[in-house]
């Protein structure tokens, strides 16, 4: 009976070290949970991208990236992303410690002692032995386990699991940032470039005025004011070229910053800023941006994370029911005792009534302000979608109008250099025409550059890349600037 006894103190302790609960079930993954509708993130990202695996860039190789080639770099490398890869990680190991509740609690030791009793030194030594004290040690194990606890675990690893994915919208938002400071800087080196080469072009084109000038001096056709002028602005326009250039090293520092390979500079780029218009109009944009924008469905998950903190509060006056079991052996003494025990309890933590009721009402204000968060960010939402489309139009018609500048100013450039070749205009009326010319370039650039800028603007804001239309703001050619 002894034997059949402690057995089933064992088989208890067995069951409890195991967690075969109906609980256990949800915290090992063998329950299937409602879908999510968010977007799922590449698995296991940070550790793809270890620094063992990595490309190693250094300035001794010459690249030629691509936009997708930097954005896919950026998230190989840059450091911001890999510390969200790791929060989110974070908040994932917070589901599984809050379904930990339902996993058995073990407590084990091993004491050691010596009992006995204390002896007249007149009494003979045979008596003595009866009498004298026994060593022994006594090794002990318990258990104990949650059976249920009225859904108080779940709320918490339901608000766990919200959080989780709550981060995980967060790395993607912290995604799209990214990328879009990666496709603007990217534009803004190929304005550079581009600004580079207008510059580049009328330091030849000076150079050769002041050629023409020393000619005509020469000749006794100009004075020579016009020799002073052209090597001023021969002296300004390589000044700018200068200034040009170090404007494109510092944007491209920048790129090789967020990319998070900052000491990398010797690449290349190779795209161009669109042109492309794109499908989609107002309401779309921001339906979609309702559906995608990571940043509002962080909020979303907020909210429903403090909805689910409510729940549990609420649940915290209800008790608990658990399954407990113990045993210890006195080995090793004179008097072999072995103690188990096993039961079946329902309990109160620390139940205090009026700090429960406090918890409360601090998870439902919580709750409550997710709400209001969650309303503010979707009106912002709304507002700059809204505010990106209508930039974005004005962008594609601002093209029009530079490109439309850009040849009037040309037109003149070519009529102003003509008469100056000729002998009959004065350096004052060709540098109004180069300087007119000049900013036109600028102007058409830079208004390619805002068109792509805001469209990138536009993404971000949606959360998703935007389908390029067949259709272009407008056709030019090399020969067209």
């Amino acid at each position: 009976m002894k034997r059949l006894y402690t057995n089933l103190i064992v088989a208890i302790l067995i069951a409890c070290i195991t967690g075969t609960s109906v609980n256990s079930a949800y915290a090992l993954g063998l329950k299937n949970n409602k879908k999510s509708q968010t977007m799922t993130l590449p698995k296991n990202n940070k550790k793809d991208y270890s620094i063992e695996n990595r490309t190693k860039y250094t300035n001794d190789t010459h690249t030629i990236f691509s936009l997708d080639d930097c954005i896919r770099i950026a998230i190989e490398y840059n450091p911001a992303i890999q510390a969200s890869f790791y929060n989110q990680d974070a908040y994932k190991s917070k589901i599984g410690q809050a379904w930990a509740n339902y996993f058995p609690s073990i407590s084990a030791g091993l004491e050691l002692s010596r009992t006995g009793n204390h002896y007249n030194k007149e009494i003979p030594p045979y008596y003595r032995r009866s009498i004298y004290n026994s060593t022994g040690y006594v090794p002990s194990i318990s258990a104990n386990m949650l059976l249920f606890d009225f859904g108080k675990t779940k709320a918490v690893a339901d608000m766990a699991q919200k959080q989780y994915e709550g981060a995980q919208e967060n790395t993607k938002e912290n995604i799209n940032i990214i990328i879009y400071d990666i496709k603007a800087t990217y534009y803004n080196i190929l304005f550079a470039h581009a600004q580079v080469q207008v510059y580049h072009d009328t330091v030849k084109d000076y150079e050769l005025q002041l050629n023409q000038a020393k000619g005509f001096y020469e000749y006794g056709k100009k004075p020579r004011l016009d020799i002073v002028t052209a090597e001023y602005n021969l002296g300004k326009a390589k000044l700018n070229l200068v200034k040009a250039e170090e404007i494109l090293k510092v944007a491209k520092i920048r790129l090789s910053k967020i990319m998070g390979i900052p000491e990398y500079t010797n690449y290349e780029l190779s795209d161009e800023m669109s042109l492309n218009k794109f499908g989609i109009d107002s309401d779309e944009a921001i339906k979609l941006a309702f559906e995608l924008r990571p940043e509002l469905i962080a909020a979303q998950k907020e909210m429903e994370a403090a909805k689910m903190n409510l729940r549990a509060e609420r649940r915290n006056f209800t008790p608990n029911i658990g399954i407990y079991g113990s045993y210890g052996n006195n080995l090793g003494s004179e008097y072999d005792v072995r103690t188990g025990q096993i039961g079946v309890g329902l309990n109160y933590n620390g139940l205090n009534i009026v700090r429960i009721k406090k918890q409360v009402d601090e998870a439902r204000s919580t709750y409550n302000m997710t709400k209001a968060r969650y309303q503010e960010v979707k009106d912002t939402v709304y507002y700059n979608v809204k505010k990106c489309y209508t930039e974005l139009q004005t962008a594609s018609e601002a093209i029009v109008m530079a490109k439309l500048a850009l040849d009037q100013a040309k037109e003149q450039y070519r009529q102003v250099t003509g008469r100056y070749k000729a002998g009959v205009g004065d350096a004052i009326e060709l540098k109004d025409g180069e300087n007119t010319y000049l900013n036109a370039r600028l102007d058409f650039y830079n208004a390619i550059l805002n068109y792509n800028v805001t469209a990138a603007n536009l993404e971000q804001e949606i959360g998703i890349p935007l389908k390029k239309a067949e259709e272009k703001v407008i056709d030019i050619t090399r020969e067209d600037l």
